[in-house]
C-alpha cells in the first residue's frame, strides 16, 4: 500500500522511509501479518508529518485558482489528513463547492470544524455560516455568533461583517446597531467591500450612527469601486434622488447602467424607467423594453409599470427581436 503511495507522492516521501516497502514485503513473506500491520501504522504516523512538511500548499491554491481541482485536491487531502489546518480548510472548501469532488456539505463541515478548532479564522467563519444558514446542522444563530466572534478576534473581515449583520437583525445576539456599525467600520478598514455597502446603509438610514447621506455616498462609491453591483445601483439611486450629492440624472443613469450590465434587476428596471421618461438619457423605447424584459426575469411584479408605459410604442417585429436579444444576453463581470 505504502509503496503505491511512494509512487503517487514522489519526492514528498522522506528518504529514510524508502526501505519501508521492502520491509513490509519481508514481514508478510514470513507470515508476520500482525507485526507488519502495526509497523505500517507506526511508519505512517512518522511519514505523514514528514510528507506534510514538504507540501506546497501555495501551489495547490494556484492550481485551484486555475481550475485544476484534481491537482489541488490531492495536495489538500494529504495535508488535511496530516493535520494541517490550512489544508483542512481548503479540503472543506472543495467539498463545499463541489470542486474536484462531489458536493457534500456534511463532509465540508467536518473539515471546516477540524480546521476551525485549530484556530483557522476563515474556517471558523465558515462553520458560523453553516450554523447561521442551517446547512446540514440545525440553524443556531447563537452558535453562529460564537464562531464569528472567534474569527473576528483574528481580524477576519468577513466574520466582522457577518457578526455585524446578526446585531442588525438581533439574531443570536442583542440587536445593537451601534455595535454593528463599529464592527462594520473595522471590516471597512480591512478593505471589505460588502462591509462598506452595509455600513453605507446604516449611515443612509441613521441606524447606530448619525444619519449622513454624504458618508453613505462615499461608502457606496468605495463598494462600487470594489466591484459590488448592488452598491453601483445604490450609488445611482443617490444621484437620482440627489441625496448626499447634487441631483444628476446622467450620472445616475451611468451607475444604473453599470449595475444593470452586471445583472442587478433593480438597476435594470431603473435604467428602463430612465429610457421611458428620457431622464438623463435620450428616450428610447427599444432599450427601455430590453432592460424591462431583463429586470422582469427577477422582479416580474415591478416590471408591470414599464410594460404598461411601453404599450403601443414598439411594433410586434421590434418586440420579437428585442425578446430574442434579451434571451441571448449574459451579464458582464
Amino acid at each position: 500500500v505504502y509503496a503505491g503511495r511512494q509512487v503517487a507522492y514522489g519526492p514528498l516521501v522522506p528518504s529514510h522511509l524508502q526501505t519501508y516497502s521492502t520491509t513490509m514485503l519481508l514481514a508478510l513473506t514470513k507470515g508476520k501479518i500482525i507485526t507488519a500491520i502495526v509497523f505500517s501504522f507506526i511508519l505512517l504516523c512518522v511519514a505523514l508529518p514528514g510528507v506534510a512538511k514538504n507540501l506546497d500548499l501555495e501551489s495547490a491554491k494556484k492550481a485551484y485558482a486555475d481550475n485544476a481541482y484534481d491537482r489541488a485536491l490531492t495536495t489538500f487531502r494529504i495535508g488535511a489528513r496530516a493535520g494541517l489546518k490550512e489544508a483542512q480548510y481548503w479540503l472543506g472548501l472543495l467539498h463545499d463547492r463541489g470542486h474536484g469532488v462531489d458536493r457534500d456539505s456534511k463532509i465540508a463541515l467536518q473539515w471546516f470544524k477540524k480546521s476551525a478548532e485549530q484556530g483557522h479564522a476563515e474556517a471558523q467563519r465558515s462553520v458560523g455560516v453553516y450554523f447561521e444558514e442551517g446547512v446540514v446542522i440545525g440553524q443556531d444563530f447563537t452558535a453562529a455568533a460564537n464562531w464569528y466572534r472567534r474569527a473576528a478576534a483574528q481580524n477576519n473581515a468577513k466574520a466582522l461583517r457577518n457578526l455585524a449583520q446578526l446585531h442588525v437583525w438581533g439574531r443570536g445576539v442583542v440587536r445593537d446597531f451601534a455595535k454593528a456599525s463599529r464592527l462594520l467600520q473595522t471590516a471597512v478598514n480591512l478593505g471589505n467591500g460588502k462591509a462598506m455597502r452595509n455600513l453605507a446603509y446604516l449611515y443612509y438610514f441613521g441606524k447606530g450612527v448619525r444619519r449622513d447621506p454624504m458618508r453613505a455616498r462615499a461608502l457606496f462609491a468605495a463598494a462600487a469601486e470594489a466591484g459590488l453591483d448592488k452598491a453601483k445601483y445604490n450609488l445611482g439611486f443617490l444621484y437620482y434622488r440627489g441625496e448626499g450629492v447634487p441631483r444628476d440624472l446622467p450620472i445616475a443613469a451611468y451607475h444604473f447602467g453599470q449595475a444593470a450590465e452586471a445583472g442587478n434587476a433593480d438597476a435594470q428596471l431603473m435604467l428602463s424607467r430612465l429610457y421611458i421618461l428620457g431622464d438623463g438619457v435620450v428616450q428610447d423605447p427599444a432599450r427601455a423594453f430590453f432592460w424591462a424584459l431583463l429586470g422582469a426575469v427577477q422582479k416580474p411584479d415591478l416590471a408591470e409599470w414599464h410594460f404598461d408605459k411601453l404599450r403601443g410604442r414598439l411594433t410586434i417585429g421590434q418586440m420579437d427581436r428585442i425578446r430574442a436579444q434579451s434571451k441571448a444576453w449574459d451579464p458582464k463581470g
